[in-house]
């Protein structure tokens, strides 16, 4: 009986060991977990450049995005879901809002009689407020910049200052790596799957934060219906 005894305890004692080796093993891989994607081995400006281009490719994503600066006319904020063609949401500029959206090269926009009365445009209001408008090219020349493409071009001017360290964190529980810049620019990239942006600030005269989420096929867009068609005005 005595020698079943000692049987018994070598066996849960190899068996112990074996539980220690298989966690340390999974230790080693990433704790058992979904791999990253490498990102946390790269140069920042690397990191940068891969997320740009991650995000000029994306099928579609939810972007949020907050400027703080008084002296600009920039929109304050914008709420956009944005696929390589189209874009869909909210602006906000002059304080108020519009809505906005982007079907290919045509623009159209919804305001509030309090708009063009912020604006200058009261005249305008009567026959544009509360109403689909189909922008005229000048017009619309400055939503341009609310697409994926021109999105990601607008931010390739920040990768030359980013620098140092890429070190690992977590934006909202998802895994992530942040390149940044000496000036507080920041690349909050995922760190698995795709380098998708999930958050990015730049610094300068003014501090911009955008948001990225909900990355996949967006939703398909329809012109809106009985727009007053401006863009014939050139």
């Amino acid at each position: 009986m005595r020698a079943r005894r000692r049987h018994g305890a070598i066996g849960r004692t190899l068996l112990g060991l074996g539980l220690l080796l298989a966690l340390g093993t999974a230790a080693a891989c990433g704790g058992g977990g979904e791999k990253t994607n490498g990102l946390e081995k790269l140069p920042a400006a690397e990191v940068g450049s891969r997320t740009l281009a991650a995000l000029r490719s994306a099928p579609g994503v939810h972007v949020v995005g907050t400027e703080k600066d008084p002296s600009s006319d920039s929109p304050a904020r914008y709420d956009l879901v944005m696929s390589a063609t189209t874009t869909r949401g909210t602006i906000e500029e002059y304080g108020q809002q519009t809505q906005l959206v982007k079907i290919a090269d045509d623009t159209y926009v919804r305001r509030g009689r309090a708009f063009y009365t912020a604006t200058g445009e009261a005249a305008a209001a009567d026959l544009l407020a509360d109403r689909w408008v189909r922008l005229a090219p000048a017009d619309a020349a400055k939503y341009s910049y609310f697409t994926l493409a021109r999105l990601s071009d607008s931010l390739n001017s920040y990768l030359v200052g980013l620098a140092g360290e890429v070190r690992r964190e977590k934006v909202d529980g998802a895994r992530a790596v942040r390149a940044a810049a000496p000036d507080g620019t920041a690349f909050l990239v995922a760190n698995t799957g795709p380098a998708y942006p999930l958050r990015i600030t730049v610094a300068g005269s003014s501090t911009n934060q955008v948001d990225f989420d909900g990355y996949g096929p967006a939703a398909a867009v329809t012109p809106p219906g009985s727009a007053v068609d401006l863009s014939s005005l050139g």
